[in-house]
């Protein structure tokens, strides 16, 4: 495979929302371009496909902000990623993997699943941690015009099966060895990905580029919501790209601007591949001729510091609890970290001194801590920021922008604070089976969260206006683990609480009321909440008591009374850790 280049005239001249353009190295004044990918000896000319100019347009019955030129589907990405088919894409371990070679396998993971009746509009769900196989059955998916369904891997039994039965996916790829979700289905493992891939010697061709895909659902991602159970968010082709265009054109490494020997940025996986994170540091880096370093195994601070040293990593994305441990870990000194130039975290707010614990550690990288704003609903980020950016700038800066996100203030009081309302083609399309329409009649969603947005595009929050818990940049619905407490034939009542974490950020406080006579113990509700629930959603801090909990006039309970009260009781209630 070779790639050449021909310039084109593009109008530079158009400026995005609050985004400059960056300032680029173009050797030779090198311009956008149409790529001419030499495959064997048939030369196939790609057209322009990404541009940062946008224009209003109507999406969803709705008029939003868009991209003049961008990709309509999500294999089309495989067909760009052919400009760096030499480079080194995938490092885990001992494997290496290039880009040319990653395709490939793709291709023959795919030529597997089309065996197996996977196609166009039929779904694969992924439940697993992070792997090659993973990467592989995702983009497989994807160039069969399928649906990529990313399940939790930290799900209990009961929650795999609850979403399972809610995706009804044609078939099922797991990692569990034992109790994996039962249904119609067909199931099989990773592991069984892997022995097809190292057997199978057919290859599925790899599609063209068809703009029909653009609003058909293309992944099912979860999001805890604050009424119970995980929801399955639809997510459409136009959603995903839309999402990853704006991220490029932040970074200012958008395809089309790429000379042929832009160097490529090697970074390091921490966050999970099926949260939203994860998934798009994966897909810039493949875009952009990068190198993807994943763990073996799950996080472990002194692998992630060996790793930076090793692979000289430049770009960690990750959350804000993960760092801390890197940061303060006894062995941090003993490793080599000045090749990191970034840390974009995502998943809960950064606090000020986690920020200059972190500058301290990394002096290489002064102001470029960044910080990221968003949500699955959304469809992935909406405001995004560096330390020099926000350095300076009132409590709770989040970022600016991005150039498709609008953003509005419902209900400001006098300090201008009120509930974040966003309008952007990143849009999800709504929930799985649920008919409730996910935004207003003008594409407004409320976010649920509190802030203030200044002159200058740069967004505050100051608070969360739904009931959630976020734990090492997990959302954690508090209405989910009451209803999993009452089920307790002890309990009465059951209020659970965000309480402030050193590490995890917040960590799940339940305060229980319990039958008068009962003699129950934190460990035995902790063994009830972790058959039904997630691990990282049992609750860790305990208060059993007699006394009802306050409520409102409306009946419903007063959680801001219970959160004082607990302070109140002091720090000698139960931990169970």
């Amino acid at each position: 495979m070779c790639d050449q280049h021909r310039g084109i005239p593009v109008n530079g001249r158009y400026r995005v929302g609050p985004w400059p353009r960056p300032r680029m190295s173009r050797p030779g004044g090198w311009t956008p371009v149409n790529v001419v990918v030499c495959i064997g000896t048939t030369p196939m000319i790609t057209p322009r496909r990404w541009s940062r100019e946008v224009a209003r347009a109507r999406v969803e019955n709705y008029s939003t902000l868009v991209y003049t030129y961008r990709p309509t589907s999500l294999a089309e990405f495989l067909l760009d990623a052919r400009r760096w088919a030499d480079r080194p894409f995938i490092v885990q371990g001992e494997l290496r993997l290039s880009t040319r070679e990653f395709e490939c396998a793709v291709r023959r993971v795919a030529g597997f699943l089309a065996a197996q009746g996977i196609g166009r509009r039929t779904s694969v769900m992924l439940l697993g941690h992070n792997s090659l196989e993973w990467l592989l059955v995702f983009w497989a998916v994807q160039c069969l015009g399928g649906v990529t369904v990313l399940g939790n891997a930290m799900w209990g039994n009961a929650q795999a099966q609850a979403c399972a039965e809610l995706a009804e996916p044609t078939l099922l790829i797991t990692d569990r060895a034992t109790a994996s979700p039962r249904g119609p289905w067909l199931t099989t493992s990773f592991d069984e990905i892997g022995a097809a891939l190292r057997n199978t010697t057919a290859a599925f061709p790899c599609p063209e580029p068809a703009p029909d895909m653009e609003d058909e659902t293309a992944v099912i991602m979860f999001s805890s919501g604050t009424t119970g159970d995980a929801k399955a968010v639809v997510i459409s082709h136009r959603s995903f790209i839309a999402n990853i265009q704006n991220l490029l054109v932040l970074t200012g490494r958008l395809p089309d601007e790429l000379a042929p020997e832009a160097s490529g940025t090697i970074s390091l996986l921490t966050m999970p591949l099926f949260h939203m994170g994860g998934i798009q540091i994966a897909t810039t880096t493949l875009l952009t001729g990068g190198t993807l370093v994943m763990l073996e195994g799950r996080f472990d601070p002194v692998t992630v510091l060996r790793l930076i040293e090793q692979e000289r990593v430049r770009v960690w994305g990750s959350v804000p609890t993960m760092v801390s441990r890197v940061v303060e870990h006894e062995l941090f000194g003993n490793f080599d970290t000045t090749s990191l130039r970034s840390i974009p975290m995502g998943g809960a707010a950064l606090s000020d001194d986690l920020r200059a614990r972190i500058q301290k550690a990394f002096p290489s990288m002064q102001k470029r801590v960044g910080s990221l704003y968003g949500m699955t609903e959304a469809g992935g980020v909406l405001a995004a920021g560096s330390s020099a950016e926000i350095e300076g700038r009132p409590k709770g800066c989040v970022g600016r922008l991005l150039p498709l996100a609008e953003v509005r203030i419902d209900a400001p009081d006098d300090a201008g604070v009120g509930e974040i309302m966003v309008r952007t083609a990143t849009m999800t399309r709504g929930y799985l089976r649920n008919p409730e329409p996910m935004t207003g009649p003008d594409g407004w969603f409320a976010t649920g969260d509190r802030g203030w947005l200044d002159a200058e595009g740069y967004l505050y929050l100051v608070g969360r206006s739904k009931d959630i818990i976020i734990r090492a940049g997990e959302n954690i619905a508090c209405a989910q683990v009451e209803q999993c407490l009452l089920q307790h034939g002890d309990v009465v009542e059951a209020a659970v609480v965000p309480l402030p974490h050193a590490d995890l950020g917040e960590e799940v406080g339940a305060v229980v009321v319990l039958r008068p006579g009962t003699t129950v113990t934190p460990e035995r509700l902790r063994a009830h909440a972790a058959a039904l629930l997630g691990r990282h959603e049992v609750p860790s801090r305990w208060w059993l008591r007699a006394e009802a909990l306050p409520t409102n006039a409306a009946g419903k309970v007063a959680k801001r009374e219970v959160l004082a009260q607990w302070r109140q009781a002091g720090s000698d209630l139960p931990h169970a850790d």
